[in-house]
């Protein structure tokens, strides 16, 4: 009768995900008989091989189920956004006696009641797996928020791109009127964007206590997300007595990743967490469940750690293959819950990032030859710190115990960069992705090794990492591979502050009589939209009262397109000469007119410019340009014309629209 009464609102959950990719293709009839046959194919399953004792608490054996089951049906309930994942609403069904969408609802605290229950039946396997010493976690605790406090009171800078993105989300947040509402656009925002509210949400809730400032979003990374990454590695290598603070100590850019402002470690928590789970020795399907749980939600926080749990998958296929094909239990059930925490939370970033034919495309612009990726790896984790991980990693092949987890380890690092390549080149950020691999190599092939030999390494390169060094804006101001870590814990400074903040007051008080729109055409390290946007937000000091309106242009070739709204506005912020950080074979969308305007051709014969500019550093100047008379359409088409020549299978995103013609 149970299974009985499951059955509509389970169809009714898995029909609208077949909506998703089907709807606009095939017969309605067609999608709701497929709904039908996969939820009875799916109740008939688990009521052949048992799974709802086997796999969760069952009801009549423990109270706990209840105490689980009841605040996961309600949630799963109220917080249900099947809907929003649809690009148009289903047609109605009358002759259904229940409302489909009221269904849905229904079907979604059941599958998000029989996640909860899994996760809860399994993390009671898992109870202990990360026990530490509490007097090295508190080591760390204290020193990771002594170095935050120096970043964060050292620092002297604007934070631009993904420095600052998650910051200013989580200030919006902050703004915003909490409650309902709030959580469901949180939880929407995770269907289509890239930089999803997920992470920022948590930040946004101290923030309304302490406030919006940069220090308080810096110690609230470290505490919230970079430290339980820590603890992770502590518990990696916690065989030896203070061997985990040595783990720690070998990996410096994790802590300093999150000082930079990139939420982003707490993906990399999750995936340290996820190896550890998964290699253990305790029970084999509570392991696969918990840790393809903590995949996907990597991946659901930040969408290019799909990267790591896709290669996550293969290197434990691999390792299944070679060492263990008697038994399956773990990497079954670690496919299975991957398969439905994705149906059920990352379906339609799945359609539409991964199956997209054209995703490398799009990204093309950011592939800047693996030497730039060599670099990198060199920079943050250091030439000689990878030389002995990965040539111990191979010489302690020859132990048949450590083999496993040697061979996991490495085929999960050469297929995620081999894979990520085909992508993009790596930023800082997305190190992170090889640091859980990295410290398995370190604690395996290390523990064979003298411990005050690894205790000097570490030492040497958590102290290494607080001498000052000259720190390169981009990577293509690095000439040559680190043979160690060469960040500093020092937060950045800008020379130029002063003329930064005289061209704010500047661009502000050309509002002073009625609201004006501007336009920043550069985007380099040294300006870019957000140096403006950011400035006073960076330093701390208030916003005015009256304020320019700054709209955002885009930058990267047929991943933006053109923004006709920039011919509209009243002014342009031109740096001199073009400021890029990608070549301007990559950034034509802006630099086409900027030379314009700087040369007063084309739509440049629109503007005039103002008679003052600002010396940045980098021998960077602005100059302030002024809006004389509308565009002629020649002069659209000038840009139209050459952006499609360029790139004729992006002709959608550079035809003039009807609005202008």
């Amino acid at each position: 009768m149970v299974r009985l009464a499951l059955f509509p609102p389970l169809a009714a959950w898995i029909l609208i995900r077949l909506w998703v990719p089907w709807g606009a293709v095939a017969d309605d009839p067609v999608l709701i008989g497929a709904a039908c046959v996969i939820a009875a194919a799916l109740l008939i399953i688990e009521g052949v091989f048992h799974l709802t004792p086997k796999l969760l608490l069952p009801w009549a054996a423990s109270w706990k189920a209840l105490l689980v089951a009841v605040p996961a049906l309600l949630l799963g309930w109220n917080f249900d956004i099947s809907y929003a994942m649809l690009k148009c609403p289903p047609p109605e069904l009358d002759w259904l006696p229940w409302d489909l969408e009221l269904l849905c609802h229904w079907g979604n605290a059941v599958v998000f009641a029989v996640i909860c229950l899994a996760l809860f039946r399994a993390g009671k396997d898992l109870l202990g797996l990360g026990r530490v010493d509490w007097k090295q976690i508190l080591v760390i605790a204290i020193c990771l928020n002594a170095v935050t406090a120096l970043y964060a009171f050292t620092s002297n800078t604007v934070y631009v791109w993904d420095n600052a993105g998650y910051w200013s989300i989580a200030r919006t947040l902050m703004e915003e009127e909490p409650g309902y509402q709030q959580i469901i656009s949180v939880l929407e925002s995770t269907i289509t964007e890239d930089y999803n509210y997920l992470l920022a949400y948590p930040i946004s809730l101290v923030m309304r206590v302490f406030g919006g400032s940069r220090p308080v979003f810096l110690f609230t990374v470290s505490n919230l997300y970079t430290l339980p990454a820590l603890w992770g590695l502590n518990a990696l290598g916690n065989s030896k007595k203070w061997s985990g603070l040595v783990v720690v100590g070998l990996f410096p850019m994790l802590g300093y990743t999150g000082l930079v402002g990139f939420v982003d470690v707490a993906c990399c928590g999750m995936g340290i967490w996820a190896y550890i789970i998964y290699t253990s020795d305790r029970p084999a399907v509570s392991r696969g469940i918990f840790s393809g749980a903590l995949l996907i939600f990597t991946f659901l926080c930040r969408r290019y750690f799909l990267f790591f749990a896709a290669s996550f998958g293969v290197a434990a296929l691999v390792e299944k293959l070679i060492f263990d094909r008697k038994k399956w239990w773990d990497f079954l059930a670690l496919f299975c819950s991957c398969a439905l925490c994705t149906v059920a939370f990352a379906y339609r970033f799945l359609l539409d990032k991964v199956m997209e034919p054209d995703y490398g495309d799009l990204y093309s612009a950011y592939d800047l030859g693996l030497w730039s990726d060599f670099l990198y790896f060199c920079r943050y984790f250091g030439l000689v710190l990878l030389f002995l991980f990965l040539s111990a990693a191979l010489v302690d092949l020859a132990h048949k115990e450590d083999r496993p987890r040697l061979v996991f380890g490495l085929v999960q690092i050469v297929v995620c960069f081999v894979a990520f390549v085909h992508i993009q080149s790596h930023g800082q950020q997305h190190l992170l992705m090889y640091v859980p691999a990295l410290a398995v190599l370190a604690v395996t092939a290390l523990s064979r090794a003298p411990q005050f030999l690894s205790a000097f390494m570490a030492i040497s390169m958590a102290v290494y990492c607080f001498f000052p060094k000259l720190q390169p804006t981009s990577i293509g101001d690095i000439s040559y591979p680190n043979l160690f870590p060469s960040f500093h814990m020092y937060g950045p400074q800008r020379s130029d502050i002063d003329q930064l903040l005289a061209l704010a007051d500047f661009v502000d008080g050309l509002s002073t009589l009625e609201e004006k729109t501007a336009v920043v055409l550069a985007s380099s390290f040294t300006l870019n939209t957000e140096t403006v946007s950011s400035l006073r937000a960076s330093l701390d000091l208030p916003e005015p009262e009256i304020r320019t309106t700054i709209q955002y242009h885009g930058t990267v070739d047929k991943r933006d397109p053109f923004n006709w709204n920039t011919a509209f506005a009243d002014y342009l912020i031109v740096g001199d000469p073009v400021q890029l950080h990608l070549g301007e074979e990559n950034q034509q969308v802006m630099a086409l007119l900027v030379h314009y305007v700087l040369e007063g051709t084309g739509p440049g014969k629109a503007y005039a410019p103002l008679p003052i500019s600002f010396q940045l550093a980098n021998g960077v100047t602005v100059r302030i340009y002024r809006r004389e008379r509308p565009w002629y359409i020649e002069e659209y088409h000038d840009i139209s014309d050459a952006l499609i020549e360029l790139y004729p299978d992006y002709e959608e995103l550079y035809s003039i629209p009807k609005w202008i013609k």
